[in-house]
C-alpha cells in the first residue's frame, strides 16, 4: 500500500498508474483510444449529466472524468463502521470520524507519550487535530508509519526474528507501564470507557458504559447488568441466589491497583515494522489507566495462536505476577471460573443507541 502511494505521487505520468485515464492537454483533441475510454467509463447519455457522481464517497463526477486527467494522491486506506482513514500521499494519513463521544483515546494518549522525555516508545511521529471540540466531524492528521503490519510477515520469520520483536515490544510496554495512577482514568483525566467487562460496541456512541474511578464504582456501574446476567445464567429470579452469586463475583475479582497505562489492543496488525525494527505501535483507541492485569487480559481475549508466540515470552519479564503460573489465578475472577466469571455473565452488554441512561438494554451472555 505504501509503495502504491509513492507511485501515485509521480504526477508527471499518471497514466502509468491509472491505465484508463483519459489524457488531456489544453487545446489538444483527445485520441481515438481515449474517446473509446470515455464511452466505456462514463456510459452513453451521461455526458448530459455532468454532475452525476461516479464515486459517492469522494464526490468524483462525470465532469471530473471527462475534463481532467487528474489522478488523486488521496485514497481510502481503511474503514470501520462510520470511520474512514485516508492516505494522503505516502507520508500522511487523515482519520475522518463523527465527533459523537466515541472513545477518542488514540490522539490524547500518543500526544501524552510523545511529550514525555527519555522514552523510546515507537509511535507515530506526529498527529494534529484539524477539528475543534464542538465540530460535528473529528479530523485527525497523522504521519504515516513506514513499513508493514507485523501480521503480514509473522509466518515468514525465524524463531530469532520473532524473539527480537518480542523483546522490542517488551521494552516499549515496560516504558509506558511506568505511568501509574491511584484511580482508573484516561490520560486527560476523563473516566475511561469499560472495554474490559461491559464491552461496548467500539467507537459507536453511546454504547459504552463507564468503568468508574475505583473497583467499587466499577461494580456500581455494572451491577444491574451483572444481576440480570446472573438471572439468565442460573435460570432463576430468586433474589437470595442472585445476591449470593453477585457477592461471589465481587469477592473473586482481582485487585485493580495499581492502575497502569495500558494500550488495550495489542495485536500483530497494530505493530508496524520495517527492517526488523518496530517502527510504530498504533491504534491506542482503547488506552487508559486500567488495572495492572488489563493489558494481558485484553491481549488474551483476541485468542490468536500467532499472538501467543509474540506475547507469551514477555509477560513474566514485564510483571512477575503476569507469568504463566500465577496469572490464571490472579485473573480467576475475570476469566470464566466455575460459572462465576464475568466472561460468562453479562459480559457482552451494549447500550442501545439513544438510551444512554441505561433504561433500554440488550443483554447477552457470551463465552470468550
Amino acid at each position: 500500500m505504501a509503495q502504491a502511494a509513492i507511485a501515485r505521487e509521480d504526477y508527471s505520468h499518471p497514466e502509468k498508474i491509472y491505465k484508463d485515464l483519459i489524457r488531456r492537454a489544453p487545446g489538444v483533441k483527445i485520441s481515438d483510444e481515449d474517446a473509446q475510454k470515455q464511452k466505456k467509463l462514463i456510459g452513453a447519455g451521461d455526458d448530459n449529466n455532468p454532475d452525476k457522481e461516479l464515486c459517492w464517497s469522494c464526490g468524483w463526477s462525470v465532469k471530473n472524468e471527462w475534463y481532467s486527467c487528474y489522478g488523486s494522491r488521496i485514497r481510502i486506506f481503511h474503514t470501520r463502521g462510520n470511520i474512514g482513514i485516508w492516505e494522503i500521499g505516502s507520508q500522511w494519513m487523515i482519520r475522518d470520524q463523527p465527533n459523537d463521544a466515541s472513545l477518542g483515546n488514540d490522539y490524547i494518549t500518543q500526544e501524552f507519550l510523545r511529550n514525555q522525555s527519555n522514552l523510546n516508545i515507537p509511535l507515530l511521529k506526529e498527529m494534529r487535530k484539524l477539528s475543534k471540540p464542538g465540530d460535528k466531524i473529528d479530523l485527525t492528521l497523522m504521519s504515516r508509519a513506514q513499513g508493514v503490519g507485523l501480521d503480514t510477515i509473522w509466518d515468514t520469520l525465524s524463531s530469532k526474528q520473532k524473539s527480537d520483536y518480542s523483546n522490542q515490544l517488551a521494552s516499549a510496554i515496560k516504558q509506558w507501564r511506568q505511568f501509574t495512577s491511584p484511580i482508573a482514568k484516561k490520560v486527560d483525566g476523563g473516566v475511561p470507557d469499560d472495554c474490559l467487562i461491559a464491552h461496548c460496541v467500539r467507537l459507536v456512541a453511546p454504547t459504552c458504559k463507564k468503568m468508574g474511578r475505583t473497583t467499587e464504582e466499577w461494580f456500581d456501574n455494572i451491577e444491574k447488568e451483572l444481576r440480570l446476567g446472573l438471572c439468565l445464567l442460573h435460570k432463576t429470579n430468586d433474589p437470595l441466589i442472585i445476591e449470593e452469586k453477585f457477592q461471589q463475583l465481587k469477592k473473586g475479582f482481582p485487585t485493580s491497583e495499581p492502575y497502569v497505562l495500558t494500550h488495550g489492543d495489542l495485536n500483530l496488525t497494530n505493530i508496524i515494522v520495517k527492517d526488523e525494527k518496530i517502527e510504530a505501535i498504533i491504534d491506542w483507541e482503547l488506552s487508559g489507566y486500567f488495572p495492572w492485569w488489563a493489558e494481558r487480559w485484553m491481549s488474551l481475549r483476541a485468542g490468536r495462536d500467532d499472538m501467543d508466540e509474540l506475547f507469551d515470552p514477555l509477560w513474566a519479564d514485564i510483571d512477575s505476577e503476569m507469568n504463566e503460573e500465577i496469572f490464571p489465578e490472579v485473573c480467576e475472577g475475570v476469566w470464566a471460573d466455575d460459572r462465576h466469571g464475568y466472561a460468562l455473565v453479562s459480559a457482552n452488554v451494549n447500550l442501545i443507541p439513544g438510551n444512554s441512561d441505561g433504561t433500554n438494554l440488550d443483554i447477552k451472555t457470551s463465552i470468550f
